[in-house]
């Protein structure tokens, strides 16, 4: 998975442009990859698209989206901590939980899995 977030992320750091012009199916591969593996659902259209620019905007909001998320996890593993370092777990495991079920990335809602089973040992 690691290699997948990698190459998606270089191809998703291109401008509209760059990436309208990598329009191929080994950019459309990537994209139904990333987003099947990512968020643990088929990709919309699969490979049709109606233009390049479509498919770049769709990369670029599907990037945005991802980096939304980061964040969101990020902000709530520090809340966390920080309620369970005042003494708060419970309220702590409530924060990571509703990440957890509520975030759409199989893998921002896995690291939100991890961080409460920590507080549970």
């Amino acid at each position: 998975m690691d290699e997948l977030i990698e190459r998606w992320h270089k191809f998703a750091g291109h401008s509209k442009e760059e990436i309208a012009a990598q329009f191929n199916e080994e950019s459309r591969s990537l994209f139904a990859e990333f987003f099947t593996k990512g968020l643990g659902d088929t990709c919309p259209q699969g490979a049709k698209w109606a233009s390049a620019e479509e498919f770049a905007k769709r990369v670029l909001d599907l990037r945005s989206n991802e980096r939304a998320w980061s964040r969101h996890l990020g902000e709530t593993i520090l809340r966390a901590q920080d309620l369970a370092d005042d003494g708060q777990v419970e309220k702590a495991k409530q924060e990571l939980t509703v990440f957890r079920d509520t975030c759409p990335w199989i893998f921002f809602a896995d690291i939100a899995e991890t961080q409460l089973q920590n507080m549970s040992d």
